[in-house]
Parts: structure tokens; sequence; C-alpha cells
């Protein structure tokens, strides 16, 4: 591949030729693209040229098509980019041929070092334009792209959904539920954090009252393994009389399966769990209680197509000191991307308590150990 710009700062047009028989020149590009000279030119035995401006991302997959965008990031093998015309898409690393980027990222390598600045990416090499000059790396080394690097805010992106349910007739019935997520990542550390709120009556009376916080660091040691320093879930519900609910822990995970389009992950540990009822009359082992857990988590994530997700997790927190105390969380999520900031999601949440604490009201029926939601929104994604 032969580049030619008219100067060194990355100028706002530039033309590449792609050399179909001549995979050694790629390396070249744009790092001495000034330099480039007709002996090249005559080395180029098929070509066809492309002109793109600067403000733009381009990817070449291994059909031969370029795909003009941005680059949201890569990570797990799996490629994300956006298009105005695709939408967004998700690709198999292993079926990108090359990527030419005129904006900053953070590329990030097995051995958790970094490189940022503007890249360009061949068949088998990474050349990074950064502030002390261009440097080369293997392709396979390359773990990750996380889009910006210059401020912090390039980091976080959130999403935010809204969801109503309206019964009229034979009963009234009205419930709302919010959905809020912000998620930071970095080329080392990621997190995640989810707050989620039901209300609901019937008839006039409030039968639904709860709310869900949780929090996830991590930190990548490896393509494979995973520190979580911090990670917990808080919780209040009247209707299951938990005032409050705390479940802070800490441990390591693992990638179990990290392949293109499927990810599954394990996490273990220990935990402290600070347990507060609204009311305890007729709770004879103490008010609030502390205990200590063990947790289980599972997290996979499926990408069907470029525009649905599917995300499943499974929280067991085992609590070793009081067993009667030890809760679950299943959760669900089909995301369906609508526009580039709107998506349709679908949501199932399962909650079990093995022994719930009794209902202040003795005449009220016995608090059930399973709570089961199913949730239609609409979502705003920013960042």
């Amino acid at each position: 591949m032969v580049a030619r710009t008219p100067d060194k700062s990355w100028g706002v047009t530039r033309t590449v030729a792609i050399a179909m028989s001549m995979v050694a020149l790629l390396p070249q590009l744009h790092v001495a693209a000034q330099e480039v000279g007709a002996d090249d030119d005559e080395r180029v035995v098929e070509t066809a040229t492309i002109e793109f401006g600067d403000t733009f991302d381009w990817v070449l997959v291994v059909s031969g098509e370029w795909l003009k965008g941005e680059l949201k990031g890569m990570r797990d093998d799996k490629l994300v980019f956006e298009s105005d015309k695709f939408d967004t898409q998700d690709i198999d690393f292993s079926d990108v041929t090359e990527i030419h980027s005129p904006h900053v990222y953070t590329y990030v390598f097995e051995d958790q070092t970094s490189a940022l600045g503007r890249g360009v990416i061949t068949a088998d090499k990474l050349i990074v334009q950064t502030d002390e000059g261009t440097k080369t790396f293997d392709r396979s080394e390359l773990q990750a792209i996380v889009p910006g690097g210059e401020r912090e805010k390039e980091w976080w992106s959130m999403k935010l959904g809204f969801g109503l349910t309206f019964n009229r007739g034979n009963n009234d019935q009205l419930t709302y539920n919010l959905a809020f997520n912000v998620h930071r990542e970095d080329r080392a550390t990621l997190l995640n954090l989810n707050y989620g709120s039901s209300f609901g009556r019937t008839d006039g009376d409030q039968n639904v009252n709860r709310h869900i916080g949780e929090a996830l660091f991590q930190v990548f040691l490896s393509k494979r393994w995973f520190v979580a320093p911090a990670f917990g879930q808080l919780l209040n519900d009247r209707f299951q009389n938990i005032k409050f609910r705390a479940t802070p822990g800490t441990g390591a995970g693992v990638h179990i399966i990290d392949v293109p389009n499927v990810k599954w992950d394990f996490l273990t540990g220990v935990g402290y769990q600070y347990l507060n009822y609204l009311d305890a009359t007729q709770f004879t082992d103490g008010n609030p209680q502390n205990d200590a857990f063990i947790p289980f988590y599972t997290y996979a994530d499926f990408n069907i197509t470029g525009d649905i997700e599917l995300t499943a997790s499974w929280l067991t927190n085992l609590v070793v000191t009081t067993i009667g105390n030890t809760n679950h969380t299943g959760k669900a999520d089909l995301s369906i991307e609508l526009t580039f900031v709107l998506d349709l999601d679908i949501s199932f949440l399962y909650l079990r308590t093995e022994q719930p604490a009794p209902s202040p009201d003795p005449a009220a029926p016995p608090v059930q150990k399973n709570d089961y939601q199913l949730v239609v929104s609409i979502s705003l994604e920013l960042g």
C-alpha cells in the first residue's frame, strides 16, 4: 500500500492507493508518506484509489469493502464501528484487514502497556503517531482499543431508561420503572454502575416499591484474568421488609469464553452483608444483622446482530454466618437499537431470599421468597 499526503500533519484529504499484492509496503503508511516517490508507484501491481477526510475513521474488511464512520472501540476481539449508513456494526477483529484513524485512541497491549495517538492498523502491524514520535507494534499483541485518552470525559458513557404499565377497567393499576447506567472504561480498568427503581399501585394502594443499586470495578490483568477490588449491591424493598441491604465485596475473575460476539465471565471472592429490616417486631434474630458471604457471579454477553444484544447475569451471595440470609439476583436484558441514541429494552429481573423476614402486618400474606419482574422500556444512550 502507498499513501500520499500533502504534509506530515494529517491534512484534510489524503489518497490511499491499495496495493493488492504489495503487503510489505503497508507499514509505511503515514510514517514516511511524504517520502513516497514514483519508484514506489511502479511496484504497485493493482491499485484502487480512495479519498477520505480526517474527520472519519476507515475500516477495510476481508471482503475488500471500506466502512466510513466512527470507531467506538475494540475489546475481546470484537470491533464496534458506527456508520451513518449502516448504523452500529459489531465486527470480528479477525475480519478487519486495515484501520485508518485520524482520531486519538488508546491502544492497549497484552502486557497492559499502551500507546496513545492516531493510528493505522495493517494485516500484521499497528502504527501509532504519538507525542513522542511514531511507534510500530505487532498487531497480534493488541488487546483493546479504547476511545479517547486526552480528556477524562471521553472514558464515560451513560444510559437512561423509562418503562410504564397502565391498566384501567376491572382494576386500576399503574407501574413505572426507571433504570440508569453509568459506564467508564480506560485502557486497564472498567467501572459499571447501575440503578433501578420500580413503583406500582393497584386500585390506589401501593404494591411495588423497590430500589436496587449495583457497582462493579474491574482491573484487567491479562486477556483472560481480572481482579475486582470492589463490587456490591444495595437494596431497598418495602414489600420484602428490607429497609437497607448492602453487600460490598472484593474478588477476582476469569473470562471463561472470550470470542467475537460471545463473552462469559465468572467472579468470586469474599464480602460483608449489612441487613436492616423496616420492621423487626416479628423477627427474633436481631436487627440489623451483620454477616459474611461468598459471592458467585457470572455474566454473559451475546451480540446477536449489530443492533441486537442480549446480556444475562446471575449473582448468589452465599451468607455463611446466617445461611437463611443467602440471596440471589438473576437478570436478562435484550437491547434493540432503534437509532444512534434510542434503544428498546426488554428486561427480566429475578430476586430470591432463602428465608425472607416476616411482614410487618401479621394479617398480611407471608413474604414470598421469589420476586419476578418483566419491563419493556425506551432508553436514551449517551457517550
